[in-house]
């Protein structure tokens, strides 16, 4: 073999190492956004209103049912205005978006694609100060997809087809430890077997 050879070997090699592990990069799942209304504390008989944006992005799936994640909430301009009102900051140390890590979601009781419901229990946020209540869980929608569909799947419509078939299995009393795993394994960037 020619040193020109050898390199040229040697480059493919490299390039195809490169190209498989940006094929299995972690899957950024996430579920909404979905208007969800929490009312903001000010101290007055009477409560204002936040109708803001929450989204679920999911980190992890647990062998109980549930999902772990990160909520995000996006407020809009009036309750951004309301909270500097209230804290004394100016509107622009208020975040237009909040996170709070490590959030447990559940299935809805009886959910089936074809759009799976999953709800967060009521929370507080604490957003520049404020504290900011949802009294009502916070329900995000997943337009699940049956498998089948199309030969390949994005690793998105695989999450997707993995959401039906957990909870088909749920609602049969069905066995789930293989489609958690499966769903783990895409938030970890693994291919399908």
């Amino acid at each position: 073999m020619t040193r020109k050879s050898l390199i040229a070997a040697f480059a493919l090699v490299a390039i195809s190492g490169v190209t498989a592990l940006a094929q299995n990069k972690p899957l950024v799942y996430t579920i909404g956004p979905k208007l969800s209304i929490g009312t903001l504390n000010t101290g007055q008989p009477d409560e204002f209103q936040v109708r803001g944006k929450a989204s679920f992005t999911l980190t992890a799936a647990n062998s109980d049912d549930t999902l772990v994640g990160t909520l995000s909430y996006t407020l809009p301009d009036d309750a951004r205005a309301k909270i500097a009102q209230l804290t004394g900051k100016p509107v622009a140390q208020v975040p237009a978006t909040t996170t709070v890590k490590d959030v447990i979601a559940e299935f809805q009781k009886t959910t089936a694609c074809p759009v799976v419901h999953i709800e967060i229990k009521p929370m507080d946020m604490t957003i520049a100060g404020a504290k900011l209540r949802f009294t009502k869980k916070t329900v995000l929608d997943i337009n699940g997809r049956e498998p089948g569909s199309i030969q390949k799947y994005t690793p998105t419509q695989e999450m997707d087809i993995q959401f039906c078939v957990w909870t088909r299995q749920i609602n049969n009393s069905a066995i789930r430890r293989g489609v958690i795993q499966r769903v783990n394994g895409i938030l970890a960037g693994e291919p399908a077997n």
